[in-house]
């Protein structure tokens, strides 16, 4: 009888003594990344963890769902039932299943209780804050937090794969595909440099074959949730995904299987115009794109050395060993306690080596955007020249063409290599000279054989390390517009390809209005009413997010990104519903 009272208890006791930790350990690292804020994705990403969250086994948390301000693809979890991702993240997925596989990796971390091991060296750095309180030197806490956090984050290579293996039955239970997590490894445009020297992951080869493996079992033990993914599939436009769950037989629930198969493959004959009364642009429409592409292309010839030059520079940063073991020394920081002010001096140069890499992801994510935007302009221009519309769409079709070439003149005008090969450089250069004094700080920690941290020693090393911070941040401010110049022209692309798609012969009104509603956090009378009023699908969706983003007044702020995310996914389900209705009428 004591022992049925005393286990509650202790469990009662556990959750608390996590939570606290938690509460700290998330409320220090906002302070040090930035949160990024904006209704519309707070929103979705909540809802979208909730789903999770109620197929989980552990409801003792409180959890909560926050998006951190940083340009790396990446996603983590803090005791408590703290779960972050990324901007980055959320500016490089394909699919909304690729964003549930990853919260649902970090969720099966919390289910596992994989933090509770580190705790004890986490609430020795918190006794170091408390020092810290005392001395009136509550500047500096954000930081010690900071080196704090690492301890919290890291896992071993068993934890990781069991989290994925557990990930995807959360995942699968909510109604998502879980294999969507190897659409996101295997993205070029979401490496992360950080999340690659943080070794403790498996190799995503390893792991993509894992989740396929648990998927395979889960489809023949749990046919009814297949049919329900497959369901939630075709519901948000990933219809040949859909299809692709229910191939197979699934005994069980076969009836139910090929009801949603035939409803899937079913097509109505719909009379629509006849193949005459299709046009296409007219000669001075052509004319126009036509001169716009010649311009850009041009302009792109003449970038490109600069643009491979960048690259180069990346790599370089990369591949720079020293600052590699740097890195790896700011993820995995654990110097002996004793002197505060090293811990503290620790602390910065570890955030200092942290922003370095962040603002190489920037300039990387900057430089790939630039280059597929270039890319998807191309495509758009070659499909509007071909591309034939019942002549009373022939009008919105010549002003989405118009739209089209004055993307391409901007984009033109500022050919943005010279300068993101000279800030790549840059913060390779900040990066090289901020690594030696943390490995230092680091050796010193284990008894360097240079001596105890005297305080000549430390006065010297403090004023590199100020330095090193009114140097970095010099690189960010001049990082932010260039990379929010990348952000524009891509916004306003996305807004030409969704009024495109919106016209497109065949394009589902209703469909495409289902998708826009849902990814604009809006009902479909809304978005209907809003594409009737405005020059398209795309306008519609533009000013649907506008009215609910939060104006920040940076100039790379989150309203700006916020914008990107929304569009970039509508145009992306829109694209993959195109392409499963032509394969169904085919």
């Amino acid at each position: 009888m004591l022992l049925a009272i005393a286990c509650p208890v202790q469990a009662s006791v556990e959750t608390e003594l996590e939570e606290g930790i938690g509460r700290v350990a998330a409320e220090a690292f906002i302070a040090q990344r930035g949160r990024m804020s904006q209704p519309i994705l707070d929103e979705w990403l909540a809802d979208l963890g909730a789903q999770l969250v109620a197929e989980t086994p552990r409801h003792d948390l409180d959890y909560r769902f926050i998006i951190l301000d940083t340009p790396e693809a990446n996603g983590f979890a803090l005791p408590g039932g703290w779960v972050f991702v990324t901007a980055g993240l959320l500016e490089t997925i394909d699919s909304e299943d690729e964003l549930a596989a990853v919260l649902a990796h970090e969720l099966a971390h919390l289910v596992d209780r994989d933090f509770q091991r580190t705790a004890a060296r986490t609430a020795l750095w918190y006794g170091v804050s408390e020092v810290l309180r005392n001395n009136d030197r509550e500047d500096w806490l954000p930081l010690v937090h900071g080196a704090a956090l690492v301890n919290t984050l890291r896992h071993s290579r068993r934890q990781e794969s069991q989290a994925d293996d557990v990930g995807a039955r959360i995942a699968w239970r909510a109604g998502y595909d879980p294999r969507a997590l190897g659409d996101f490894l295997g993205n070029e445009a979401s490496w992360s440099y950080l999340e690659t020297v943080f070794a403790t992951h498996p190799h995503p080869a390893k792991r993509i074959e894992r989740v396929k493996a648990t998927v395979t079992q889960l489809r023949r033990n749990d046919p009814e949730s297949a049919v329900a993914v497959a369901r939630s599939l075709a519901s948000r436009g990933r219809r040949t995904a859909a299809i692709d769950i229910l191939s197979a037989p699934l005994p069980g629930a076969e009836t139910e299987r090929l009801a949603l198969l035939e409803e899937l493959e079913r097509r109505s004959p719909e009379a629509g115009p006849s193949e005459d009364d299709f046009v296409g642009l007219r000669e001075a429409a052509r004319e126009g794109l036509e001169e716009s592409g010649d311009l850009l292309q041009r302009a792109a010839g003449e970038d490109e050395s600069e643009r491979q030059r960048a690259w180069r520079r990346l790599r370089a940063f990369w591949g720079d060993q020293d600052v590699r073991r740097a890195l790896l020394g700011a993820q995995a920081i654990d110097p002996e306690l004793g002197d505060m002010r090293y811990l503290v001096l620790v602390a910065q140069a570890a955030d200092l080596m942290r922003r370095t890499a962040q603002g190489a992801n920037l300039i990387a994510r900057s430089l790939h955007m630039h280059e597929a935007t270039l890319a998807d302009v191309r495509r758009a221009r070659e499909e509007l020249m071909t591309l034939r519309v019942p002549a009373g769409d022939l009008e919105s079709l010549e002003r989405y063409a118009d739209q089209l070439a004055d993307v391409s003149r901007d984009v033109a005008a500022e050919p943005p290599g010279e300068q993101l090969a000279r800030l790549a450089g840059d913060y390779h250069d900040a990066a090289r000279m901020t690594a030696p004094l943390l490995l230092e700080l680091l050796a010193a920690g284990r008894g360097d054989p240079l001596g105890d941290l005297v305080f000549s020693r430390f006065l010297l090393l403090e004023a590199q390390v100020r330095a090193l911070t009114e140097r970095i941040k010099d690189l960010d401010g001049r990082a932010g517009p260039l990379a929010a110049a990348r952000w524009r022209a891509a916004i306003v692309l996305l807004r030409t390809r969704l009024n495109i798609a919106g016209i497109r012969p065949g394009a589902d009104r209703d469909a495409l209005l289902a998708l826009t509603a849902r990814r604009t956090r809006t009902d479909v009378s809304t978005a209907r009413d809003a594409w009737d009023e405005s020059d398209g699908l795309g306008d519609a969706a533009l000013g649907l997010v506008q009215e609910r983003a939060v104006k920040t007044g940076a100039v790379f702020g989150s309203d700006l990104r916020a914008m990107y995310v929304v569009l970039r996914l509508n145009l992306v389900e829109a694209e993959e519903a195109r392409r499963s209705e032509a394969n169904r009428g085919s």
